[in-house]
């Protein structure tokens, strides 16, 4: 039996614990996964005090590292954790889900729902749910101190998907009631060539890396994206563009999606980084095996670099992201990431009719 209020969050880091802490604050029984026992026991109980766009303390009902009592009864799924784990969340998870329960990828990235499906079907899970993602996460939010979620800003126009078109509404009605607004994206793959994480986060930090290794304290979006760097992502946008218009897939550019999400101005992408205010206070990582390499090349980069060689469209300056981060960090990101031996592109590329180029 579900529980139409209980609703899991998946994952302990800024993501999850801002998402957890504000559906409690809304009278949610929410449940919280950590990977193993020392995640939860850094958390002095389970109370959470929220700053930012919202203030509150709340508390969830249960933090623990045992995916099946976290998510046994929950109407809702919510899974936060960087994007490359999710073929291992869908590993832990296959054994006890629930028919009628909803998973939704916050967010899958570009194709999360491709390799979770394949992970559940592979693992030999039968239990239907319904499955979805968002094209971006809900809050710009960081945690300095666990149990201590700061959301510097509520996106607005969060785009969802099901994995199979017939399940978007239902997901987009329940995201509505959670979090105030969604809307219906044509698909899967317009979700995921949505993918703006892939533009912000892994050129900055390679152009900014020698600033990272030293554990400098430097505003990421404010200073670590110069007029330079700005310009290189508008390259890398055109083409991630480029490949979706190839698909017949409509995508926002990176200049109108921080206008929808952000209500930003400027005449360029620079100009329009700097006046988004959710942006202002973001604090760069400190750590140079961060996320914004290790999920966005490989759940981002890669899979659209993939795409465009499928159907000829040319992404040199994204490849060329992805070669400088596998010689920075000394990984052949193209091999680990979602390529074409772990995302099948033809069925990707089928219902636009695509031939290989």
């Amino acid at each position: 039996m579900l529980n139409l209020r209980k609703i899991a969050v998946i994952s302990t880091g800024n993501g999850g614990q801002s998402m957890a802490a504000y559906l409690a604050h809304k009278n949610y029984a929410v449940s919280l996964y950590a990977r193993e026992e020392e995640r939860v026991r850094m958390f002095s109980g389970n109370r959470f005090v929220l700053h930012g766009e919202v203030e509150a303390d709340a508390a969830v009902e249960l933090i623990s590292c045992d995916m099946a009592e976290v998510i046994r009864g929950a109407s809702v799924i919510l899974v936060t954790t960087p994007a490359q784990y999710h073929s291992v969340v869908a590993t832990h998870m296959a054994s006890c889900l629930q028919d009628g329960q909803m998973v939704i990828l916050n967010p899958g990235r570009t194709f999360g729902t491709y390799e979770f499906d394949r992970t559940l079907r592979g693992l030999g899970c039968h239990a239907r749910i319904l499955l979805g993602e968002t094209d971006t996460f809900v809050f710009t939010c960081r945690c300095k101190k666990p149990g201590h979620p700061y959301i510097y800003g509520i996106k607005h126009n969060l785009l969802v998907a099901g994995h199979l078109p017939e399940d978007t509404e239902h997901i987009r009605r329940r995201m509505v009631e959670l979090f105030g607004e969604a809307v219906a994206a044509e698909s899967v793959l317009q979700t995921g060539l949505s993918n703006i994480g892939m533009l912000f986060h892994p050129l900055p930090i390679l152009m900014n890396i020698t600033r990272v290794e030293a554990k400098e304290e430097f505003l990421y979006y404010k200073e670590g994206i110069s007029p330079m760097v700005a310009d290189i992502l508008t390259r890398m946008d055109t083409e991630r563009v480029a490949v979706a218009e190839a698909l017949g897939v409509r995508v926002p550019t990176v200049m109108e999606w921080l206008a929808e999400r952000y209500g930003s101005s400027g005449d360029t992408l620079y100009e329009r980084i700097q006046n988004t205010k959710a942006y202002q206070n973001v604090l760069a990582p400190t750590d140079v095996d961060t996320r914004y390499i290790f999920e966005d090349i490989q759940t981002g980069c890669v899979p659209v670099s993939c795409l465009g060689k499928r159907i000829g469209v040319d992404t040199r300056v994204i490849n060329s992201v992805i070669a400088w981060a596998s010689a920075v960090y000394r990984r052949d990101f193209m091999a680990t990431g979602r390529n074409e031996e772990r995302i099948d592109l033809d069925a990707i590329c089928a219902p636009a009719e695509i031939l290989p180029a």
